[in-house]
C-alpha cells in the first residue's frame, strides 16, 4: 500500500510506553520536515508536541514548521467539510440531526408506518435516541434496504423519511462527511488542506467504524510512512490499524516492553496491573505503593480523599497537571469533587465529559415554556430565579448581527482545548438588572398570573395603588419610603418584563427553523447575560432553515434537553491544574498519579442495556461492526484499562460503600478483584476486599475528619479531628482544651452549640425563643400585647403552638405565594369571596331599607345577590385568572347556593337584626369598611385588639336593644361545641364580643358568634355567652400570652395532631 518506509504499529496497555514511541517517532523527524500527527484530543496533541520540546538537548530546540495535530473529528471538518462544499452540501451536527429525526418520526407517523414504535411518537427522548441509532448504522454502513429485508420496517422507514430529508435540503450527515473525507484523501496527491506526502503517525486514535476506518486508510494509502499506536485493550481500532497499514504487529517489541522499576529489574504493582489487568496468569507478588485501593462511605467523601492524596503527592513534589481523576460516571461526582478541591484550595480544570450545567441554558428553556404557557408569570418567575439576566448594560442591546458558528464547527479543527475550567476560576459576573430580588414578590402582588394584556394591565394596577399609598403615607415617612421603593422596583420590573414578554407574544405558531432561530436569537441576545453558548446551540439548526412549518411544541422537543444539559466553557489553559475527565479521555494521556473513582456496580462498570430501537439480535444480523452487549461489556473493560494505562508512578483506586442519597449500601463491583488479582496474582474475596479498601481511607462515616489533623484538606476538618481526638480523652485532660474552636471557627461553633442543645433535656434556645438576655427582652418588649395590636386569629395560634405564634405574629412570617393560575376555588379564596358578596348584600339591602330580611322581602335579596355575586365574581375571575372557565363557573355557582340558603335563614330568623357590616378596629387605610369603624385599636383584659367583625347584629328585649358579633366561617364545623374559648384555640367569639363592648359602650353585648354559613359548614352556629366565666377565661389567657412574650417562652411545642 505504501511506496516508502515500511509501516509500523505499537501495541501496549502502558500509556507512558506509548508517549515514549511517540517522542521517539517525533525525535527522528527533522524541525523543518512537515509531518502530520493523528490524536485522540487536541490536549493529548499539545502535551505530545510539549513533551518532545521539554526533552530536546538545548542545541536541538527552536521552531517546527509543518508539524500538525489533529483529531479524527477535526481531520473530517477539515477535508470532508471543503469536499461537501463543493458538492453544495452542508453537514448537520448533532442537535439538526435530532430536528430532522423529529420531522421524520411526524412524517412516518402521519403515514401509519410506525407500527410497534407508535407508543414513542409523542415522547421526548425519541428524536435523541433515532438520531444515535441512525447515526450508528450509518457510520456502520447500513441502509434502509437492510433493515426492511431484516424486518425491521418501522426503523427502516424512519431511516429513509431521514434520509429524504436530508437529501431534500442538501444536507449531509457525519457518516457522508465521512465518505466524502476519504473520497478527497485518494485524489491525487491528496487534498489541499494538508500537506501531501508526509509521515504520519497515529497516536491512541480510537477507530470504531466502517467509515473511520476507511478514512485511515485513505489518509494512510497517501502517507510518505505511517505509524500507529494503539491502547492494547483497543482491539477493535488495533484491527482497523493493522488493515489500514498492513504492518507487523511489534506487540512484544523492546521500546513499549521496558517499563522503568523501583525494584532492581521487577515490575512493580502498577506495571503487573497495567499489563494482566482482566487476564488470569498474573504471577503473585506483594502488593507495593503504586498501588493504592481504598473505600469510603458515600462518593462525596471519596471525592474529598483524594483531594487529601492529591495534596500529600504535592507535597512530595508531583505538580497538579500530573495527577488526573479520570471517571467513568462523572455525573456521580463532578459535584463531590469540586467542592473538596475547592475546600482544599486544591486547582482543577473539568473536561468535556464532566462540565457543568450553564443557567443560560436553563433559563431560555423557562422563556419558551413562558411562551408555552401563555406568557406564564411563574414561568417568568423561574427565569429570574436562575440568575442568567442581563447586566444593566445589556438591558437594551443593538440590532443582533454577529455571526455565531454552531458548537460542532468550532471543535471541528481540533486546535483548542477540549477541556475547561474548575469551580471559583469563573469571571466575575457583571452586575444585574436593578432590585430583581423584589420582582417576584411585585408578581406575587399584581397577580400577573399570564397573558401580554393581562401583564401591562396588572402591572398598571399595582402601580396606580402604590402611587395611591405613597401620597396617603405623608404623615408616616418611613411607610411612603418604603411603598416608593416598591414603586420604583415595579418601574424597573416593568422596563424590563414588558419589552421580552413583547418578544415571547411575537414568537411565531408556526414558521419555518429560518424564521424560529431569527426570534430565538434576538431573543438570547436580549434575555441572557452570556446568551453565546445558547447562540451556538442555535447556529447548529442553521443548515434547517427552509423546512417548516414548525410549532413552538415542535421547538422545545428538539431544544428542550440541549437546552438543559448546556454547559459552561470557560479558559481552556489546564498548566498547574489536577485534570479531571472521563476514563475514555485518557487515550493519548499520561500522568504521574492517576486516581480512579467509582469502581462500584453501575457506575464502573455502568450498567449495559441494548438499544430499543435496534436490538442486539437485529444488530447482529446486519453488521459485524455494529456494537452489541459483548461490545459494551468490553468497552467498559478498555475504559478502566485506559484509566489505569495512563498512570505513570502511581494509581488510586475507590469505591464508595454507601449509597448516601439513597441510604443504603453499595457492592464493589468485580472490576475491583480484578484490580487485586492483576496486581499480586491473587483473587480476594469481597470481604477481603471490603477490610483492606476500608484501611486506606482516612475518614469515618460517623465522623468527617481523618484521624490525624495533619491529615486535613482544611480548617474544618483539622477542628474536627481535633475534637475527635479530645473527645476520646478523660475530662481532666481535655477540658478547656478545645476553647479555640469558638472563636477559630464560627461554623464549627455554630454547629457544636446546636448539637448541645439539641440533645440536653432541659428547654434551651434551639427549642424557640427561649433566650433570657436583656437585649432579646427588650427587643419582644415592643411585642406584647399592651404595647401593639394583634388579631384573634393570631392570639388563637399561641395555642396551637407558641413559637408558630412568634414567627407568624412577631416575626410575621409566612408562606410563600405562588404565582400560578387558577385551577379551583381553594378554601380561602372561597372564603374571601364568600365575606365580599355577604358584605355588599347587606349593604345594598340596609340601603334600601329592606333589613331584617323577611320572607316577604326575600325575592328581593336573593335578587341583589344574585347581581353583587355576579359582579364580585367577575372581579375575583380578573384577579385570579382561573385556568379552567367550567371549573370556576361551577365554584362559583356552589357560592351562590350557599348564600341563597344563608339568606333564606335569615329570613327565618327575623329577631336578629344586621346592624353593621365589616365594623373594624385598627386597620387604618382598610378599604370597604362599616362608617362605623375606627382606626385605632381597641383594648381588651390589656391587650391591644385590631380586626374587624363580619357581621354586628342587635335584638329587642324587655330591657332594651342588645348586640352580638358574628364572625362568618365558610370551613367544616368542629365536631365538638365550644365551651368557652376551647382551650384557647377559639377566642374569636368572645375577643370580637369585647371588642363590640369597647365600641359600643352604651348598649350591652350578649354573646359571640361562629356561624359556618355554608352547605360544607352545615350552617352550624357556635354561641359564646359574654358572661363573667368568659371574662375571666379571656383574661387569663391574655395574661398567659403577654408572660410568654415577656419572659420570654415561645417553645417549639405544637398541640397534639
Amino acid at each position: 500500500m505504501l511506496s516508502h518506509a515500511s509501516p509500523q504499529l505499537f501495541v501496549s496497555p502502558q500509556g507512558a510506553l506509548r508517549r515514549a514511541q511517540a517522542l521517539r517517532w517525533l525525535d527522528d523527524r527533522g524541525s523543518a520536515d512537515q509531518l502530520l500527527v493523528l490524536v485522540p484530543s487536541p490536549a493529548s496533541g499539545a502535551d505530545l508536541f510539549r513533551d518532545h520540546l521539554r526533552q530536546r538537548s538545548p542545541a536541538r530546540r527552536g521552531a517546527f514548521f509543518g508539524w500538525q495535530h489533529l483529531t479524527l473529528a477535526g481531520l473530517v471538518g477539515q477535508v470532508g467539510g471543503a469536499v461537501l462544499a463543493e458538492r453544495g452540501k452542508a453537514v448537520v451536527t448533532g442537535l439538526a440531526r435530532q430536528a430532522l429525526c423529529a420531522r421524520a418520526i411526524h412524517r412516518v407517523a402521519e403515514e401509519g408506518r410506525l407500527g410497534t414504535l407508535a407508543s414513542l411518537a409523542g415522547r421526548p427522548g425519541f428524536p435523541r435516541a433515532l438520531a444515535r441509532t441512525l447515526d450508528e448504522l450509518a457510520m456502520a454502513g447500513v441502509g434502509p434496504d437492510r433493515l426492511e429485508e431484516r424486518g425491521a420496517s418501522p426503523l427502516a422507514a424512519l431511516w429513509a423519511a431521514y434520509q429524504a430529508e436530508l437529501a431534500a435540503r442538501g444536507l449531509a450527515d457525519r457518516a457522508a462527511a465521512y465518505r466524502a473525507t476519504a473520497d478527497g484523501l485518494r485524489r491525487p496527491g491528496g487534498h489541499a488542506s494538508l500537506p501531501a506526502r508526509v509521515p504520519i503517525l497515529l497516536y491512541d486514535v480510537p477507530v470504531t467504524t466502517q467509515q473511520e476506518a476507511a478514512v485511515l486508510e485513505a489518509l494512510t494509502s497517501q502517507a510518505m510512512d505511517a505509524t500507529g499506536i494503539v491502547p492494547a485493550s483497543d482491539q477493535r481500532s488495533t484491527r482497523h490499524f493493522r488493515r489500514a497499514l498492513g504492518a507487523s504487529h511489534h506487540a512484544g517489541a523492546e521500546p513499549l516492553d521496558a517499563a522503568p522499576s523501583k525494584t532492581g529489574g521487577l515490575p512493580t504493582s502498577l506495571t503487573r496491573l497495567q499489563r494482566h489487568l482482566f487476564e488470569t496468569d498474573a504471577e503473585e507478588a506483594a502488593l507495593d505503593d503504586s498501588v493504592t485501593f481504598l473505600s469510603t462511605p458515600g462518593e462525596s467523601r471519596e471525592a474529598v480523599e483524594i483531594a487529601r492524596i492529591v495534596l500529600a503527592e504535592a507535597d512530595e513534589g508531583v505538580p497538579f497537571d500530573a495527577m488526573a481523576v479520570l471517571l467513568r460516571s462523572p455525573e456521580h461526582y463532578v459535584d463531590g469533587l469540586a467542592e473538596a478541591f475547592e475546600r482544599a484550595r486544591v486547582p482543577a480544570v473539568f473536561s468535556g465529559g464532566t462540565r457543568r450545567p450553564d443557567p443560560a441554558g436553563r433559563a431560555m428553556l423557562a422563556l419558551l415554556a413562558c411562551a408555552a404557557e401563555g406568557l406564564s408569570a411563574s414561568r417568568f418567575a423561574e427565569y429570574l430565579s436562575l440568575g442568567a439576566m442581563p447586566s444593566a448594560a445589556q438591558v437594551h442591546p443593538p440590532a443582533v448581527t454577529d455571526w455565531v458558528p454552531p458548537r460542532d464547527e468550532l471543535a471541528f479543527p481540533g486546535s483548542s482545548s477540549e477541556l475547561d475550567e474548575g469551580p471559583g476560576d469563573d469571571p466575575e459576573a457583571a452586575p444585574t438588572v436593578p432590585t430583581p430580588r423584589r420582582w417576584e414578590r411585585l408578581l406575587v402582588d399584581a397577580a400577573v398570573i399570564g397573558g401580554r394584556a393581562r401583564w401591562q394591565r396588572r402591572l398598571d394596577g399595582l402601580a396606580r395603588a402604590l402611587d395611591a399609598e405613597v401620597e396617603a403615607s405623608v404623615d408616616d415617612p418611613e411607610r411612603q419610603q418604603r411603598r416608593s421603593d416598591e414603586r420604583d422596583a415595579l418601574r424597573a420590573l416593568e422596563a424590563f418584563a414588558m419589552p421580552l414578554i413583547a418578544r415571547l407574544d411575537e414568537l411565531p405558531r408556526e414558521a419555518t427553523w429560518a424564521v424560529w432561530l431569527e426570534h430565538l436569537d434576538a431573543l438570547a441576545v436580549h434575555a441572557l447575560r452570556q446568551p453565546q453558548r445558547v447562540r451556538e446551540l442555535l447556529a447548529e439548526l442553521a443548515p434547517l432553515g427552509p423546512i417548516g412549518p414548525v410549532n413552538l411544541d415542535e421547538v422545545q422537543l428538539v431544544l428542550g434537553r440541549e437546552l438543559a444539559e448546556l454547559v459552561v466553557l470557560p479558559s481552556s489553559e489546564r498548566a498547574g491544574k489536577v485534570v479531571v475527565a472521563s476514563a475514555d479521555e485518557a487515550r493519548g494521556m499520561v500522568f504521574e498519579v492517576v486516581f480512579v473513582p467509582g469502581l462500584a456496580e453501575k457506575i464502573f462498570p455502568r450498567k449495559v442495556t441494548e438499544d430499543p430501537l435496534a436490538l442486539d439480535a437485529l444488530r447482529a444480523e446486519l453488521s459485524p461492526e455494529l456494537d452489541v452487549n459483548a461490545n459494551r461489556v468490553a468497552a467498559e473493560r478498555r475504559a478502566l484499562r485506559l484509566a489505569v494505562g495512563a498512570a505513570r508512578r502511581r494509581v488510586v483506586l475507590s469505591y464508595p460503600r454507601i449509597d448516601v442519597d439513597r441510604s443504603r449500601p453499595r457492592v464493589p463491583s468485580f472490576y475491583a478483584l480484578e484490580v487485586l488479582r492483576a496486581a499480586e496474582g491473587v483473587l480476594p474475596g469481597f470481604d477481603e476486599l471490603a477490610r483492606r479498601a476500608e484501611r486506606g481511607a482516612a475518614e469515618r462515616m460517623g465522623w468527617p475528619a481523618p484521624r490525624s489533623p495533619s491529615d486535613a484538606i482544611d480548617t474544618s476538618e483539622y477542628d474536627l479531628a481535633v475534637l475527635e481526638r479530645l473527645l476520646r480523652q478523660s475530662p481532666d485532660q481535655s477540658r478547656g482544651a478545645a476553647r479555640y474552636l469558638l472563636s477559630a471557627n464560627p461554623h464549627l461553633a455554630r454547629s457544636l452549640r446546636f448539637r448541645a442543645r439539641r440533645w440536653k433535656s432541659s428547654w434551651t434556645k434551639a427549642d424557640g425563643m427561649l433566650r433570657l438576655d436583656e437585649s432579646t427582652r427588650e427587643g419582644l418588649a415592643a411585642h406584647r400585647l399592651g404595647s401593639r395590636e394583634y388579631s384573634p386569629t393570631a392570639l388563637e395560634l399561641f395555642a396551637r403552638c407558641p413559637y408558630r405564634f412568634y414567627l407568624s405574629s412577631i416575626l410575621r412570617l409566612s408562606p410563600r405565594d405562588e404565582i400560578a393560575a387558577l385551577e379551583e376555588l381553594d378554601p380561602r379564596q372561597r372564603g374571601r369571596l364568600v365575606h365580599d358578596v355577604q358584605m355588599r348584600v347587606m349593604r345594598a339591602l340596609k340601603a334600601a331599607d329592606a333589613l331584617p330580611v323577611t320572607s316577604e322581602r326575600l325575592a328581593l335579596a336573593l335578587s341583589v345577590l344574585d347581581e353583587h355575586l355576579d359582579a364580585t365574581a367577575a372581579r375575583y375571575r380578573e384577579e385570579l385568572a382561573p385556568a379552567i372557565e367550567r371549573v370556576w363557573d361551577d365554584g362559583v355557582e356552589q357560592v351562590r347556593r350557599d348564600l341563597r340558603e344563608w339568606l333564606q335563614r335569615h329570613a327565618e330568623e327575623p329577631h336578629w337584626r344586621p346592624r353593621a357590616f365589616e365594623l373594624a378596629f385598627g386597620l387604618p387605610g382598610r378599604p370597604e369598611v362599616d362608617p362605623a369603624s375606627v382606626d385605632e385599636p381597641v383594648e381588651v383584659a390589656g391587650a391591644r385588639l385590631r380586626g374587624s367583625i363580619d357581621l354586628v347584629e342587635e335584638r329587642s328585649t324587655g330591657t332594651g336593644v342588645v348586640l352580638r358579633a358574628t364572625d362568618h366561617k365558610t370551613g367544616r364545623a368542629p365536631d365538638s361545641d365550644v365551651v368557652v374559648i376551647g382551650g384557647g384555640r377559639v377566642l374569636q367569639p368572645l375577643l370580637y364580643a369585647l371588642a363590640l363592648e369597647a365600641l359600643e359602650p352604651r348598649l350591652p353585648v350578649v354573646e359571640g358568634r361562629l356561624y359556618f354559613c355554608t352547605s360544607r359548614g352545615g350552617y352550624a352556629e357556635r354561641v359564646v355567652p359574654l358572661d363573667e366565666l368568659g371574662r375571666d377565661r379571656v383574661r387569663r389567657v391574655l395574661e398567659e400570652i403577654d408572660r410568654a412574650i415577656e419572659t420570654p417562652f415561645l417553645a417549639a411545642h405544637p398541640e397534639p395532631g
